[in-house]
């Protein structure tokens, strides 16, 4: 190791240690990133890169049936694009430290109410973790070998939040297929976790004579038969609805093309699922969610421990990276599958038992793993 690559790290430290409360941004300083500023992990049949703004995913390369290799994730050409896009979160970034909407900009725990500062519906809501939410944040790089990254962040009283919430995403990706481990320790002062990672699917990669689109993907919940109600502002209300048979967001009886269910809805597709997972089951054995497209053999199955399962589909607007063509990304252009827990539950007792506050007593661990499977490999 020469002396200036040890300067910059150690300068690196105690910037990170003053503003960030660090202790990894020497490793940080020193892992090499490739020309676009990422960072590339891969094994057979598949290769990932990320930034560590937001610690979100930037490419997803995979084989289609015909033998190219496409990048089937939206995202930037260069990660250095990554700190001015004005999306909450970055794109294709970590939510946290709370997906989705706390609704009062509030919580209590053992009595005691704790406001938060919002960011949504004139100062009422908190959304996806708030302005400095853990996908807007530059996050350090503990570990990064061929194969796995893990990116660490320390949330000092972000948001209004009290406490310090270390927190840890290690993505590992063996043959054709790619893992995600959350791991948060809450320290000092108890408070809420509702981790995701966000990632925009298009499993043609936007390739010369395929759809712009992903109304012909086909999508299959054989878990969601139950959705979250919401307010006229996107809230949820506390109530459950039935996703009944052959009826509207029913994706859970049978699998069926994205569009056929867009076109009755007459909009953007934006739901969150509950996930019904078998009681004694091992939550690695069954998939909640099955994409799968025609056009490129791809077919990706979605593992989680995670309750609920929010689902949407792009709105448009983004400029296409240099390997998947020319132009913007269309509204529907992509879909994204957010693992989540169930909520604002926070703000409901009724749903007893679940557990929304997390201290120094019980760290909080949740796992997503993504099964690609190519027609002809």
């Amino acid at each position: 190791m020469n002396l200036w690559k040890l300067s910059v790290g150690i300068l690196a430290a105690v910037k990170s240690v003053w503003t960030r409360g660090s202790p990894f941004a020497a490793l940080t300083a020193l892992w090499p990133t490739n020309e676009d500023g990422k960072y590339i992990i891969q094994a057979e049949g598949i290769r990932l890169a990320f930034t560590n703004h937001g610690a979100a995913l930037t490419n997803l390369w995979l084989n289609n049936t015909h033998g190219e290799e496409i990048d089937i994730v939206l995202g930037m050409d260069d990660a250095r694009d990554y700190p001015q896009q004005s999306s909450n979160p970055y794109l294709n970034g970590v939510i946290g430290r709370y997906a989705g909407f706390l609704s009062g900009a509030s919580y209590e725990v053992d009595g005691i109410l704790y406001n938060v500062t919002p960011n949504a519906h004139n100062g009422t809501s908190l959304y996806n973790g708030g302005e400095k939410g853990w996908g807007r944040q530059t996050w350090d790089i503990a570990v990064h070998i061929n194969n796995s990254i893990t990116f660490v962040l320390f949330d000092n009283r972000w948001n209004g939040f009290p406490g310090i919430f270390a927190s840890c995403v290690t993505h590992t990706v063996t043959p054709y297929e790619w893992r995600i481990a959350f791991g948060v320790t809450p320290l000092l002062k108890a408070g809420p976790i509702n981790l995701s990672q966000q990632v925009f699917f298009n499993l043609d990669g936007f390739r010369p004579n395929s759809s712009e689109t992903v109304l012909n993907h086909k999508l299959h919940l054989p878990v969601a038969g139950m959705r979250f109600d919401v307010d006229d502002r996107g809230i949820p209300t506390g109530d459950i609805r039935s996703s009944r048979e052959r009826k509207d967001f029913d994706f859970w009886s049978t699998s069926k093309s994205i569009g056929e269910e867009i076109q009755k809805q007459r909009s953007s597709f934006d739901v969150t699922y509950a996930l019904s997972h078998k009681p004694f089951g091992d939550k690695e054995d069954d998939p909640v969610a099955i994409l799968s497209s025609h056009l490129s053999g791809i077919t990706m199955e979605l593992y989680t421990d995670q309750d609920a399962l929010h689902v949407h589909t792009w709105d448009g607007g983004l400029k296409l990276k240099k390997d998947q063509g020319e132009g913007k990304v269309s509204q529907h252009g992509a879909i994204s599958l957010e693992m989540q827990d169930w909520p604002d539950a926070v703000h409901h007792p009724e749903w007893r038992h679940r557990k929304t506050i997390w201290g120094m007593d019980g760290l909080f661990t949740r796992f997503a793993t993504y099964k690609f499977l190519v027609n002809g490999q």
